[in-house]
């Protein structure tokens, strides 16, 4: 999933019931109708982009500040903040729009130059409206701003403004021109010679010796192009969070992502991984690896997931979720291909009120990456419109996704047939690395921060070093592959937080479904200004930093599969 932070709407308000059904220590609230918000009737294909009037937005800024200052302005001032707030929205809407064409076709370069441009304009406003709503705020129309707007959206302010200055904008637009270089130079074709022949990646056969030092070859090709581009945004972070006043990179990045958890919590969480979770996975490994290697699904597409979703949101899973899988269908808000042009991922996000799911069917290949990503987009659907200084906290959002793909479980029989089980174990396996992977992550990117002047290759060694540590053997190169180092740095803990939360929800399922699902839906409703803790502790999960929760999960994966 991708839609930057500095992101946008109104807050969507949930309410848990009083009761709940408890299951062997889980008091699982029971869950209240979804809040479903209007949604446009626009098909993606009737979608037209243009560029918004940057100069005009700024000169209702400038005329606003004029009124603020003078008495008896107070309808017109309330007025006009609306009005800019609806621009703003048209702003997002259209650099959501060119990012998605952009990515359908990464050779149009028009697209690429129009996101560029709108996410420039977008720091440069973010600030104007900081000015705007301080100036506001320090006049005699602050009791009637503070009134309309609300507390929440005043104490998004206060924290939105530490995040941004006119000091760094300069050095956000070469933050985005370093990241769109990268997206450009990941979709490039590497290649090898072996034997005369030039080979990509998917053409070797790793029975072969030759063709084993044909990857390295490839690899240390576009570890060398696209870790330059990382060490110079690393220098480029580096300085951003300086001007900003923070000691390092990490709590700048933590707080851009709107995180309830410190980078302290995150070192005691991935103590807890290595010491539980590391040994199960390659207990895991062991035993699976032979049979998980012969599995094979290619019939079995990522398209072909469709008409299994659909049979599940109707048998168990609430009618919002039904309207969203309909509404998506009817005007053709997902872009499904392997075209060569096409950007190397999976994401879901909003355009303006109506979410869009991008799978790259090159790279995933199964429809559990449907599942993962419809998952995101119920989120989307659920969240509607989004405004100027909303945020989307990563961790729920990857529950969202994460846990749906356990809780499609039940379809596997249908789906796999005969495999159905050794894909269970699959995504199991899976999830239980995508914790790990989380976790080495974050890892390698705080230690970097820590010593940004460090070479390469010594970032290739580290990450080496940290990947031992949790798989028992090192990885070098392949972490230019991850695009959430480039686009949006300290995402990936997210993926551990929420596997294991999402591990929890289907510890639950297995003692009882129906509180399962009870949890899922509860979790659901929580999608915009919502603190990661708090949505866990009123849905009924386990905080991961303080609980037991993770030591829980591998006894019941072991007593299970082991």
């Amino acid at each position: 999933m991708k839609k930057k932070y500095r992101l946008l709407t109104c807050l969507l308000v949930f309410m848990l019931g009083l009761t709940g059904c408890t299951t062997d220590g889980y008091n699982i609230p029971q869950p209240q109708a979804e809040v479903v918000p209007e949604h446009s009737d626009l098909n993606f294909e009737d979608m037209s982009y243009e560029r918004p009037d940057i100069d005009a937005i700024n000169q209702k800024i400038n005329d606003l500040l004029a009124k603020v200052v003078l008495e008896g302005n107070q309808e017109e001032i309330l007025k006009g903040y609306d009005e800019i707030l609806n621009d703003l929205k048209e702003v997002d809407q259209m650099e959501s729009l060119a990012s998605i064409k952009n990515n359908i076709d990464l050779s149009d370069s028009y697209y690429e130059e129009e996101y560029q441009f709108l996410t420039s304009a977008f720091v440069k406003l973010d600030n104007r409206m900081n000015e705007l709503t301080e100036a506001i705020l320090t006049t005699s129309y602050k009791d009637a701003f503070v009134k309309k707007m609300g507390e929440d959206f005043i104490e998004r302010y206060e924290k939105n403004k530490k995040l941004n200055s006119p000091e760094i904008e300069e050095l956000s637009e070469q933050e985005t021109a370093l990241i769109n270089e990268y997206s450009k130079t990941a979709a490039k074709e590497y290649t090898t010679m072996i034997n005369g022949q030039s080979k990509t990646i998917d053409d070797l056969d790793f029975n072969k010796q030759e063709d084993i030092d044909g990857y390295y070859d490839i690899y240390e090709q576009k570890n060398k192009e696209l870790g330059t581009i990382y060490k110079k945004l690393v220098s480029i972070r580096v300085e951003i969070a300086k001007k900003l006043g923070y000691e390092n990179y990490t709590d700048y990045a933590y707080d851009l992502l709107g995180r309830d958890f410190s980078k302290e919590d995150a070192e005691k969480f991935e103590e807890a991984v290595l010491e539980y979770v590391a040994p199960l996975a390659a207990k895991m490994d062991t035993k699976y690896q032979e049979k998980l290697q012969k599995l094979d699904t290619s019939e079995i597409t990522v398209e072909s997931g469709f008409s299994y979703l659909k049979t599940a949101l109707k048998q168990e899973f609430p009618k919002a979720m039904q309207d969203a899988y309909d509404y998506m269908q009817k005007h053709h808000l997902y872009q499904i291909d392997d075209d060569s042009n096409m950007l190397h991922a999976g994401y879901t996000t909003i355009i303006g009120n109506e979410p869009f799911l991008f799978i790259n069917t090159s790279d995933y290949k199964d429809p559990s990456t449907l599942f993962h990503e419809f998952g995101h987009y119920y989120n989307f659907y659920l969240m509607g419109g989004t405004s100027w200084n909303d945020g989307n906290n990563l961790d729920i959002a990857e529950i969202h996704s994460q846990a749906f793909e356990l809780l499609m479980f039940e379809y596997y029989d249908e789906i796999y047939g005969s495999d159905a089980k050794l894909m269970e174990i699959k995504v199991i396996n899976d999830m239980l690395n995508s914790i790990l992977q989380g976790c080495i992550e974050d890892e390698f990117q705080r230690k970097v921060f820590e010593n940004p002047d460090i070479s390469l290759e010594e970032m290739n060694t580290l990450h080496g070093q940290i990947y031992q540590k949790y798989m028992g053997y090192p990885l070098e190169y392949e972490w230019v592959d991850i695009h959430h180092h480039f686009e949006t740095p300290f995402y990936y803990i997210s993926y551990a937080t929420s596997a294991v939360s999402s591990l929890e929800l289907w510890l639950v399922g297995t003692k009882n479904r129906e509180d399962a699902l009870n949890a899922y839906r509860n979790m659901t409703q929580n999608t915009l200004n919502v603190d990661y803790l708090d949505a866990l502790k009123d849905s009924g999960f386990s905080n991961p930093f303080t609980s037991k929760v993770i030591k829980n999960i591998s006894s019941e994966i072991k007593r299970e599969f082991l």
